[in-house]
Parts: structure tokens; C-alpha cells; sequence
């Protein structure tokens, strides 16, 4: 840590920190009587020992909010896994300190940071009118609720977000579909303006609909929303595949593998529960890493932290991996694109809708560029199926 100087300290910094983080998730960081506990479990702390999330709390203490502007790096460093504050013995949340850093820093003009163009630049063309889509079920006469696929399920495979709403609107008639995204990059930037504008237009286009329920697959999109308190509900997608039944032509059964929770779903129990149930339902089996369900580690992608060190990102996915002894497989399709650098990896949507996943659990993950054209692919298939009715 840098060189404290008692003449740039603010002793008001950590009460201002406080209040902040009031009403959020984990504990006043006042309680944090510097254990190390977390520092110990810290995915990103295993594989850079220059980031310390105990540091991070001892500086707001301290009052050392220049520090925080002079080295933006370390709030962005943090994957917002939120592991800490399952470990913690006085519950604080570091990932919580950190995005409200980030939200700081933003309102003075230090954050996002130069490398962040690349996703911001991405959220702009998510959000562009030619891209953003909301639709009603065209074979019922009202919307009832609406389909979620957010971004990275529909650029990791559009042929499975179609399938999975085909399946939807075959089991819940009167489900619509809203094609953008949920703003979590935004709010993890610490863009809360940003984020909070494009979440209005989404109650907006819920609104306008007439649903009053959002379903979605990604459970960073479930996190995002569910913390944002809606107007309307917002459910799992594993949980109305749980309750409704996989298709009868997934129970080809079989596979083992090593299951990879995302660290947004660390605080959703029935959500994994979920997941598990329809996976053994398929004929699948599940062997469990030593860091799973409430105690799972990131895949690597966490908190936006790619575009600042590539080197830290891998090393985080071979982290993960290095727990496994089979085939991985998750419900988050960014992990599962994270987790395929390393080994064979499957979403849990190719067990119930793609007959080829033997094979296409070796395939690397989509190029940028690749990513982008499965997205534009799966708007203009959801056009051509129910946007001309």
C-alpha cells in the first residue's frame, strides 16, 4: 500500500463510505477488525498478490480517498464475486465497497477507465434502436410476461435462445420476448446513472407489454434486476424449466460433469437447486467442485475486470478449472465461454436443446466478432417467427 500521509487523509471518507453502502448488501465495513479472511479466499488474490481486499477496507479507514483516485485500478481489480462476505465473520461485502468505489470515481470523471471503452462501447450498441427488440406472443390475445435472453446467452448460441423460447411460449402461452440488455456492465462500471436510465426503459417496455414478469436464463441478469426492486417479478428460467418439465427429447442422459456455479447466483440456493434437479432429470450426472453452490468461485469474468490485466483473467479461469476432473458445465453463458479457454465446457441449455452437444462441448469459445453476429442472427429469427404476425 502506498505511503500514508496524515496531511491527504479525509477523516469523514469512511463515514461517507458508510452511508453509501448502507441498505446494500453485507455488513458496515466498521465491523471489519482485519482478519485477513478474506484475503485468504479472494480468487483475484490468489492469482495477484497485489490486490487485497483486506487493504482495501483498512485504507477507507484510514481515510485515504486519494489513494482510491490515484490507483482506480484497485476498485476495478475486484471480480464483485461477493465470496467475501460469505466468509466473512462479520458478513462485509468488499465486492459492495468496491462497486461503490467505482460509482465514486465516476461522478469525479476518473472512472470507467480507458480500457473500459471496449465495454461501453458494446453497451451502446446493445441499447441502439436497431438491436433492442420487445415483442408479445402473437398466438395469444394478452402478454402475460416476457422472455429475457439478455446478451450473452443469444452470442453464445442463438439457436439455443430460440429454442428456449419456442419451449416457453409452447408451456406459457402469452410470453413475449424483450431483446436488450439488463445494464449489469453499466452498473459494474459504476455507470449507476447509465444503469439506472436504461433500467426505466425496461420497466418501460414491461409496461407497454402489459407483463408482469420477466424471465431469464442468466443469472447476472437476475441478480442485476432482482437487486434493482422492479415493478414487476423476475424469475429463473431454471425455475420454470424445474416446474414445467424438460423436453422429452433431452432425456438422452449420460454425462458427467463437474458443475461451475456463477458467483451471481452464490446467494440463490433454489436457483441451483433448480439447476441440479434439471440436469439429473436429463439422465446427467453431477460430481461438484470443492468450491461450489454459496461457496463457488468466479469464473474469471466477474466485476469487468478483462480489459485490465488478460494475463489475471486467465490465470483466474485456470484457477477454476484446475478443480475439475471432467467436463465442466454451467448456466451462465459467459462462464461457460470463460471456462471453454480451458477445457470442454457445455452451457445446461446444450443438455435440453442441442443434440450435438458431445460434440460441441470441445468448441472455443466465439470471437467478438462472431459473438456480434449470433446477436443480430437471433434478433432478425425472433422478427421472422412472431415480429410479421
Amino acid at each position: 500500500m502506498a505511503e500514508i500521509l496524515t496531511k491527504n487523509l479525509n477523516p469523514k471518507f469512511k463515514d461517507k463510505i458508510v452511508a453509501l453502502t448502507k441498505g446494500l448488501e453485507g455488513k458496515d465495513l466498521r465491523y471489519c477488525f482485519q482478519c485477513s479472511t478474506c484475503t485468504t479466499v479472494c480468487p483475484v488474490r490468489a492469482v495477484d498478490d497485489k490486490y487485497d481486499p483486506k487493504k482495501i477496507v483498512r485504507a477507507i479507514s484510514l481515510g485515504m480517498e486519494d489513494y482510491f483516485r490515484e490507483n482506480p485500478k484497485i476498485p476495478y481489480s475486484c471480480n464483485l464475486c461477493e465470496l467475501c462476505e460469505k466468509v466473512c465473520p462479520q458478513g462485509i461485502n468488499v465486492g459492495q465497497i468496491c462497486l461503490t468505489l467505482r460509482q465514486l470515481l465516476v461522478d469525479e470523471g476518473k472512472g470507467p477507465l480507458p480500457s473500459h471503452k471496449m465495454i461501453t462501447d458494446e453497451e451502446e450498441r446493445v441499447f441502439d434502436k436497431d438491436y433492442i427488440l420487445a415483442l408479445p406472443d402473437p398466438n395469444s390475445p394478452e402478454c402475460k410476461r416476457a422472455f429475457f435472453p439478455g446478451c450473452n446467452l443469444p452470442g453464445y448460441s442463438p439457436s439455443l435462445a430460440m429454442a428456449t423460447y419456442d419451449y416457453l411460449r409452447e408451456k406459457l402461452p402469452g410470453t413475449g420476448i424483450i431483446l436488450r440488455c439488463c445494464g449489469a456492465p453499466y452498473h459494474g462500471l459504476g455507470m449507476h446513472h447509465n444503469f439506472e436510465e436504461k433500467f426505466v426503459e425496461l420497466e418501460g417496455e414491461m409496461v407497454k407489454l402489459g407483463a408482469t414478469e420477466l424471465i431469464v436464463p442468466c443469472p447476472d441478469c437476475y441478480r442485476t434486476l432482482k437487486r434493482a426492486s422492479p415493478k414487476f417479478k423476475v424469475t429463473p428460467l431454471w425455475q420454470v424449466i424445474a416446474e414445467q418439465g424438460i423436453p422429452e427429447t433431452a432425456k438422452n442422459g449420460g454425462g458427467i460433469f463437474n458443475l461451475h456455479d456463477s458467483c451471481t447466483a452464490r446467494w440463490e440456493p433454489e436457483l441451483q437447486e433448480n439447476v441440479r434437479r434439471i440436469i439429473k432429470a436429463a439422465g446427467h450426472q453431477v460430481e461438484e467442485l470443492q468450491y461450489s453452490g454459496e461457496m463457488t468461485r468466479c469464473c474469471g469474468m466477474g466485476g469487468l475486470i478483462a480489459p485490465l490485466d488478460m494475463f489475471r483473467l486467465l490465470s483466474l479461469g485456470k484457477l477454476r478449472v484446475s478443480e475439475s476432473h471432467r467436463d465442466m458445465l454451467t448456466y451462465c453463458a459467459t462462464c461457460r465461454e470463460n471456462l471453454a479457454i480451458h477445457k470442454p465446457s457445455l452451457h445446461v441449455l446444450d443438455l435440453l436443446f442441442n443434440p450435438n452437444w458431445k460434440e460441441d462441448k470441445a468448441k472455443r469459445p466465439n470471437k467478438p466478432a462472431v459473438k456480434t453476429e449470433n446477436q443480430k442472427q437471433f434478433r432478425a429469427q425472433v422478427l421472422n417467427k412472431i415480429g410479421k404476425h
